[in-house]
């Protein structure tokens, strides 16, 4: 009997290339392996629970939330591995499988961090909104925007999913706003609005460059977990 296919949810077109090194389709099923499919769904929960549905209607029988999270918790810094046992979003809680997280996590030789993870449906960029939200979830070590949706669209659909995110920027740091507002829905830098931003906002430009390097920090961890994800078992 055939392994089952896994299939990866993507927001970042960045995150989306340390598992693939080719062309990259939005919103579509690519085919990255024998048993693995990817979706770059772009940024938000709807994006995602339209991801998830593409990739269960391919005939994947697990999914995978992929990608990077802001933190909430101060000990999290750039670069940690997030494989988190409980999804927070929209005032409901969903449990990864376990077992598959597991088998995940002892494949790695590199440090895992556990507890929960809190999807929201907008960007959390400020320190006092990451504040206000672990206070509300304290079982949380981070924060992003596709997990929860993905993790609701599994489950309606009967399929297991875990969550795999590496930390970008910490909790005491907030983003810059030209960081926030020159990127489209995949990540993609926009020239014009970047210039502007930046125009607008020159003291953020060191900001911006320790940010660049927290996100290298935190996709080369996520290239530390492709050898297992390629696996692509369902555990």
């Amino acid at each position: 009997m055939s392994c089952p296919r896994v299939g990866v949810v993507v927001a970042l077109d960045a995150e989306a290339r340390v598992l693939h090194a080719g062309a990259l389709s939005h919103d579509a099923v690519i085919e990255i392996g024998e048993r693995l499919l990817l979706c770059v769904s772009g940024m938000g929960p709807e994006r995602a629970t339209s991801a998830v549905c593409k990739l269960i209607a391919a005939g994947v029988e697990g999914v995978v939330s992929w990608g990077t999270a802001g933190a909430l918790q101060p000990a999290r810094k750039p670069g940690d591995l997030l494989l988190p046992e409980t999804v927070f979003w929209s005032g409901q809680a969903w449990a990864v499988n376990l077992t598959w997280r597991t088998s995940v996590e002892k494949s790695l030789t590199l440090p895992v961090h556990g507890g929960g993870l809190l999807s929201v449906d907008s960007p959390c960029s400020a320190v006092a909104t990451k504040s206000a939200f672990l206070m509300d979830y304290p079982s949380a070590q981070s924060v992003d925007m596709e997990s929860g949706a993905i993790a609701a669209a599994a489950h309606a659909a009967d399929q297991p999913f875990i969550v795999i995110r590496s930390v970008v920027d910490p909790a005491d740091q907030s983003l810059p706003t030209v960081a926030t507002g020159s990127v489209d829905a995949y990540g993609r830098p926009q020239a014009l609005r970047f210039m502007r931003g930046l125009l607008r906002h020159p003291a953020e430009l060191p900001a911006l460059i320790r940010l660049g390097g927290q996100m290298q920090k935190a996709l080369n961890t996520l290239r530390a977990v492709v050898p297992g994800i390629q696996a692509g078992r369902v555990a």
